[in-house]
C-alpha cells in the first residue's frame, strides 16, 4: 500500500516559495485533510485522484487563512493572530492548487479576507462530517425470535440474518447487547407447553418473555440512542408472531424478513418475484345491525378452509386478504415490494373498516400467513386505533382461539 505524504507548499505573495518557513506538524496537516475529507475546501474537487488519467495523486496544499508570517507582504499577514497559532489545523484550509494560488493573490487577499476564509471553511467541515455522521443512521440493530413450532425447534442464525441485511444494500447490521455478538434474540424453545399451547398456557408464558425482552432491553437501548432502526426475523407460531409484531415500537423504522422455502434463505428476492395483495369484503349478506366483530381470513401461504370456521361466526361481516392474480403458496412473499403489497392490502381493509365498519372492534382471525405477513398483522393492532385481533390456531377439528391480541 503506498503511503500517503503529508505536505503543505509554504507561499507568500503572487506563488512566490518561502522554503525557509516551518511546515505545519504532521498531525495538524492530518487533522485537517480528515475534516476536510479530502476535498478542496472551496471548489469541492477531490484531492487524491488525478482528473487526467485518474491515477492515484497526493493534488492537495494547506493554505493558511492568516499568513504563516507577521508580514504586510504576506496575504491576511496582519491580522492579529500569534504566530504560534498560524500553523494549526484552526488556520489551514485543505485547498487546490488553482484556489490556494486565487486566495493568495494580492487583491484577492484583501477581498476574500480571514473572516470570509474562516466561515468558508467552518461550513465545508461541518458538511463533510455531517455528511459521514449518515452511516450512524444507516446502522440496523438485528432482532431475532425464535420458537417451537408443533414441536419442531426453529433456529435463525446470527450469521443468515447478516447475509440477508447485506444483501438487501442501504444498511449496515449490527449485533449489540450481547457479550457474544450474537444481538438481541428472544428464544421461546425452552418454554413448556407448546405440544398443547391453548390448553397449556404456553401463549400466555410466551408473551409474557416477548414483553419482557422488548420492555427491559430493546427499549431501553432505544431510549440510550444505540437502536434507530430495526431489522426482524422470527420463526414462531403464527399467534406468537402477531403478538411480537403488536409490541414493535411504531417509532422505530423497522425491516421484516422473510424465509424463503424454495432457497432457505433470508435475502429477499427480485421485485418482480412474489404474489401482489388485496383485500376484499366478502359478506355473504349485508349484516344487519352495527356489528362489534367480523371475521379475517388471510390467504397467503395456503388458502383458510372456510367451512371450517366456527358456526357461531357465520353471521358476522367477512373481510379477505389474498394474491391479486396466482394462488396463496409457500413463497407467495418472495420480494420486499411482494412484502409491501400485503401491507398496503391490510392498510387498505382497516381504512374500509375505519369508513364503512367503523362499529366492528374486533376481527376473528384465520391466517394461512408466511413470518413477514403475521408480524405485519400485529403491527397493525399496534397503531392503536383498529381493532383488536383474537388470533386462531389450526386443530384437529378445526379451528380455535388462541391469542387474543390488543394494543399495549
Amino acid at each position: 500500500m503506498r503511503r500517503i505524504t503529508w505536505t503543505v507548499t509554504p507561499r507568500c505573495e503572487d506563488g512566490i516559495v518561502a522554503s525557509s518557513r516551518r511546515s505545519p506538524d504532521r498531525i495538524e496537516q492530518i487533522k485537517v485533510w480528515v475534516r476536510s475529507g479530502g476535498h478542496c475546501a472551496l471548489c469541492h474537487r477531490y484531492l487524491l485522484e488525478s482528473e487526467i488519467n485518474f491515477e492515484y495523486e497526493v493534488l492537495g496544499e494547506l493554505a493558511h487563512v492568516v499568513a504563516q508570517t507577521h508580514s504586510e507582504l504576506a496575504p491576511r499577514g496582519l491580522v492579529d493572530l500569534p504566530e504560534v497559532e498560524r500553523n494549526l489545523a484552526e488556520n489551514l484550509l485543505l485547498v487546490c492548487a488553482h484556489c490556494h494560488n486565487d486566495i493568495d493573490k494580492r487583491k484577492q487577499a484583501k477581498r476574500l479576507d480571514v473572516h470570509w476564509l474562516l466561515a468558508v471553511k467552518r461550513q465545508h467541515e461541518r458538511r463533510v462530517r455531517e455528511a459521514t455522521a449518515l452511516a450512524a443512521n444507516e446502522k440496523t440493530v438485528i432482532l431475532r425470535i425464535v420458537g417451537q413450532i408443533r414441536g419442531a425447534s426453529t433456529e435463525v442464525g446470527a450469521l443468515e440474518a447478516v447475509a440477508a441485511v447485506n444483501a438487501m444494500a442501504g444498511r449496515s447490521p449490527v449485533l449489540p447487547l450481547d457479550p457474544n455478538r450474537t444481538g438481541p434474540e428472544i428464544d421461546l424453545r425452552s418454554l413448556p407447553g407448546e405440544g398443547s399451547p391453548i390448553e397449556s398456557g404456553y401463549y400466555k408464558t410466551a408473551c409474557h418473555r416477548i414483553t419482557q425482552m422488548l420492555t427491559e432491553r430493546v427499549a431501553p437501548a432505544v431510549e440510550r440512542g444505540e437502536i434507530g432502526h430495526l431489522s426482524v426475523f422470527g420463526l414462531a407460531r403464527l399467534p406468537l408472531l402477531v403478538f411480537f409484531g403488536s409490541r414493535l415500537d411504531d417509532a422505530i423504522s423497522t425491516e421484516i424478513f422473510q424465509r424463503h422455502r424454495a432457497t432457505e434463505s433470508w435475502v429477499w428476492g427480485p421485485a418482480a418475484t412474489g404474489l401482489r395483495f388485496r383485500f376484499r369484503s366478502a359478506h355473504q349478506e349485508t349484516p344487519s345491525g352495527h356489528p362489534t366483530e367480523g371475521v379475517l381470513v388471510v390467504n397467503v401461504s395456503g388458502t383458510v378452509d372456510r367451512t371450517l370456521v366456527p358456526g357461531e361466526l357465520a353471521d358476522l361481516p367477512v373481510f379477505v386478504i389474498e394474491p391479486i392474480e396466482g394462488v396463496p403458496n409457500r413463497d407467495a412473499i418472495r420480494s420486499r415490494a411482494s412484502r409491501d403489497s400485503f401491507h398496503d392490502a391490510l392498510s387498505g381493509l382497516l381504512g374500509y373498516i375505519e369508513a364503512r365498519d367503523k362499529s366492528v372492534v374486533r376481527l376473528h382471525v384465520f391466517a394461512a400467513a408466511p413470518v413477514s405477513a403475521a408480524i405485519i398483522l400485529g403491527r397493525s393492532v399496534g397503531w392503536g386505533f383498529h381493532p383488536s385481533l383474537l388470533v386462531y390456531d389450526a386443530v384437529e377439528d378445526g379451528y380455535a382461539p388462541a391469542l387474543e391480541v390488543r394494543a399495549p
